[in-house]
């Protein structure tokens, strides 16, 4: 019962981490100018990418971090932190379809921004390392699992959410949301530094 409780806990901190939900007008905006096809075949491919590295990580990320290539937790916050909020400042300034082209390189987008840092960013690699080191490899693992496997049909809500609030809307929404992952991205460059706001 205990186990179950503690799988329950972790899949709730990971998935609101992922934040798959508010980053639906994101990938709406993203997905506009695919087909179906492309759509559905653009989730797959993000889901498994973001999926593969936070399993990556929840299988050998302390391992991998302290041991093989000697970084400590503060700088991959601070590493972290500056990527996501490249990416992030650049759709707030210009949009994501500025900086990618949907159909033509639907692969792309769906490794980079959608799998990776989206649905992969650094809070999420963080928490499952830290849910690995109270947790164990087990309940980590079959979190990851969960977590990857319920976000798929959640990513095919996108185009919906582009329906009801139409082009225009999707577009404010997800500059909003872009300028929320730079502040969440800022927090982690301040937490790698240890400066407290």
């Amino acid at each position: 019962m205990d186990s179950v409780r503690q799988l329950l806990h972790d899949y709730l901190l990971l998935f609101a981490m992922v934040n798959a939900i508010g980053n639906l007008p994101l990938f709406a905006d993203l997905t506009s100018a695919m087909n179906k096809k492309e759509q559905s075949g653009t989730y797959k491919i993000a889901v498994l990418t973001g999926g593969s590295i936070v399993l990556g990580f929840a299988l050998f990320g302390d391992v991998m971090l302290r041991n093989v290539f000697n970084v400590s937790m503060p700088a991959f916050k601070i590493a972290g932190g500056i990527l996501v909020f490249i990416v992030a400042a650049r759709g707030v300034i210009l949009g994501s379809q500025s900086s990618f082209s949907p159909v033509q390189n639907s692969q792309s987008v769906a490794v980079f921004p959608m799998g990776f840092p989206f649905l992969a960013g650094p809070g999420t690699i963080l928490t499952t390392i830290l849910l690995l080191q109270s947790d164990g490899h087990v309940i980590t693992v079959i979190t990851v699992f969960l977590v990857y496997i319920t976000i798929f049909p959640i990513l095919k809500l996108a185009p919906f959410v582009e329906r009801i609030v139409g082009k225009i809307g999707v577009l404010v929404i997800s500059r909003i949301l872009y300028i929320f992952i730079c502040a969440k991205a800022a927090s982690f460059i301040f937490d790698g530094f240890h400066i407290k706001l």
